[in-house]
C-alpha cells in the first residue's frame, strides 16, 4: 500500500489531474510556497464579487478552489485515497 506522501507525490506528477486539482492538492497538503499559501486564504475568504476578480488572475486556483468546496472534487481525491 503507498503511503500518503507517496499518492500525493504520483497525483502531482500524473496527467490524470488538471493544473487546478493539482493546486488544490498541493494547499491541502501545505506543500505552497508562500505566495500561493496566502492565494489559498485569499481565495477562502473571498466573497462572491471579488472570487470573480482573483478568476481573472487565477482561473485555475479558483475554478479549483470551487469544485473542491461546491464540486465533487474532494470525493474524487477520496475516491483515489488522497484524503479522508
Amino acid at each position: 500500500m503507498c503511503t500518503p506522501q507517496k499518492l500525493v507525490q504520483q497525483a502531482l506528477e500524473s496527467d490524470g489531474w488538471t493544473a487546478g486539482e493539482k493546486w488544490v492538492l498541493k494547499w491541502q497538503y501545505m506543500m505552497h510556497s508562500h505566495f500561493q499559501a496566502v492565494l489559498a486564504e485569499v481565495i477562502c475568504l473571498a466573497d462572491e464579487d471579488n472570487m470573480e476578480r482573483l478568476h481573472h488572475g487565477f482561473p485555475d486556483a479558483v475554478e479549483a478552489f470551487l469544485a473542491w468546496r461546491d464540486g465533487d472534487l474532494g470525493k474524487r481525491f477520496a475516491a483515489v485515497g488522497l484524503v479522508e
